[in-house]
């Protein structure tokens, strides 16, 4: 069990922002465009944390029909890009930016991919809604 002083020493230790920063972060967020629409709805974790398969994202259809996509995060092998051994803080972090954004967008266009067949075999006719905000139907 972690000792709750050392924790309390490091929460006291990190920067508090001011309330300026504060002010501009909100302002940014406001004025921040709306997200794309995605028909990607919201994953649902199946499987206890304890479970074999816990990784399991399911995403279901957007018209209730039972039908739904899964994506097992930890069955996909993961291979850091090739960092040069002489490269900066600021390189590493770029390119291993880069590579966890590519390999994100190659999910969303699997997901994507599986969503579009099965509104084509199952739901002929119908696009998939596209929504900003999945929280409303």
């Amino acid at each position: 069990m972690p000792d709750l002083q050392d924790l309390d020493a490091l929460l006291a230790s990190l920067p508090t922002p001011t309330l300026a920063e504060v002010e501009a972060a909100r302002r940014a967020a406001a004025e921040a465009p709306p997200p794309e629409p995605s028909i990607i709805p919201p994953f649902v974790c199946p499987y206890p944390l304890s479970h074999a398969r816990a990784m399991v994202l399911r995403f279901p259809c957007a018209l209730a029909c039972g039908w739904s996509h899964e994506e097992w995060q930890s069955a996909e092998p993961f291979t850091l890009p090739p960092v040069p051994l002489t490269a900066s803080p600021a390189e590493c972090s770029r390119i291993l930016s880069e590579n966890a954004a590519a390999r994100e967008d190659e999910r969303k266009q699997r997901i994507e991919a599986a969503i579009r067949r099965h509104f084509a075999e199952v739901h002929p006719g119908q696009e998939p809604p596209a929504r900003t905000d999945w929280r409303t139907r």
